[in-house]
């Protein structure tokens, strides 16, 4: 019995500066990307460049609101574009009506918590195929609402001149602004994805059964879920309007929720930071590469074959795993010699 502890707590110390390397070496990486991040305005980008990382940030946070569902509960939505927009049009239609920002931002969550609702509530019985239709189906509800209600969502024309806040008029000011939202809004979904709540949510995705027969309400923790993630999507919504100034039914295009989905697996499904990743790519070929090609979704056709073939992971998922992999060769595991130097000293009471 004493061998065995010895041998445990051995195993255990020899362990502990690997997964310690490994823990500062993503602080250190978060750091400097956080540094490089903060520091961009005054590195002589122009205007345009902050737009752009603007962009990809608003894009970054919408996306990992869907790697939420899709990493922790196994739920794929083909809806969420329809969420960030109805939040969109409540903050354009509050601007339409002459009311500040901070009214704005009152219909802009009231919109996401009842579209998010009804979303969570049709769909928190259903999985797999069934649920990716069911959030397919409302998201082409809240497209016809945006087209058809021309009174309210402007129609064809969408709603223009939005306003945001006068602390963040400035690009500069919003570029900051944004940059805390998707830092806040990726540690809330991080937290909540380690927590008892993140734990049930992943059980639920591996076995409903299972987890049903334990006593989980498997419908609420959906719908819990599905709330958790439709409130970060709208503030992506409100944060996309304010930076656009602009919303149209497009937005709320099913085209929109698949960018979505190829966001979050080419970064990589249940990464921290993949959806970043992914979003960095479909908006630089959408708004960069565009310029010079004219089939520009013919190459994104191809960098996400690309990835499904060679990186299943996703791209930051599978650097993940080669780190892992050069990890262990590098360490090598812990020899017998090791195990006995690095054994811990026992008295006499524990002795006998």
């Amino acid at each position: 019995m004493l061998a065995k502890l010895v041998e445990t707590r051995t195993v255990r110390t020899l362990g502990a500066p690997r997964s310690a390397r490994t823990r500062i070496i993503t602080l250190v990486s978060i750091a400097v990307a956080l540094g490089i991040a903060l520091a961009l305005p005054y590195l002589g980008t122009t205007a345009y460049v902050i737009s752009l990382v603007t962009t990809i940030l608003i894009a970054g946070l919408l996306a990992a609101s869907v790697n939420f569902l899709v990493g922790d509960g196994g739920m794929a939505s083909l809806g969420h574009a329809g969420i960030a927009a109805a939040s969109a049009y409540g903050a354009a239609w509050a601007s339409r009506q002459g009311m500040d920002p901070g009214m704005q931002v009152v219909f802009a969550l009231g919109t996401t918590l009842v579209v998010t609702f009804v979303y969570g509530l049709l769909s928190m019985r259903t999985s797999g195929i069934y649920f990716l239709m069911v959030t397919l189906a409302v998201g082409m509800v809240v497209f016809g609402l945006a087209y058809r209600l021309s009174s309210v969502t402007g129609g064809e024309n969408g709603i223009t001149g939005i306003r945001r806040p006068d602390f963040i008029a400035e690009y500069w000011t919003f570029y900051y602004f944004v940059l805390a939202g998707f830092v806040l809004g990726t540690l809330l979904l991080w937290v909540v994805g380690r927590s008892p709540f993140g734990a049930s949510l992943r059980g639920i995705r591996d076995s409903e059964s299972r987890m049903r027969s334990l006593g989980y309400s498997v419908p609420s923790y959906k719908l819990s879920a599905f709330m958790i993630s439709g409130i970060v999507a709208g503030f992506a919504g409100l944060l996309s309007v304010w930076h656009t100034h602009f919303v149209s039914p497009s937005a709320a295009g099913v085209h929109r929720s698949v960018l979505l989905i190829v966001m979050v697996i080419l970064g990589g499904v249940g990464t921290t930071f993949g959806p970043l990743v992914g979003a960095a790519i479909v908006v630089l070929v959408e708004n960069v590469l565009s310029n010079s090609v004219e089939r520009w979704p013919t190459v994104l056709g191809l960098i996400f074959i690309l990835v499904i073939l060679f990186a299943r992971a996703g791209v930051v998922g599978s650097l993940q795993k080669l780190f892992r992999r050069w990890r262990r060769r590098s360490d090598g595991p812990p020899g017998e010699q090791d195990l006995l130097e690095n054994s811990p000293t026992t008295d006499s009471s524990h002795t006998a």
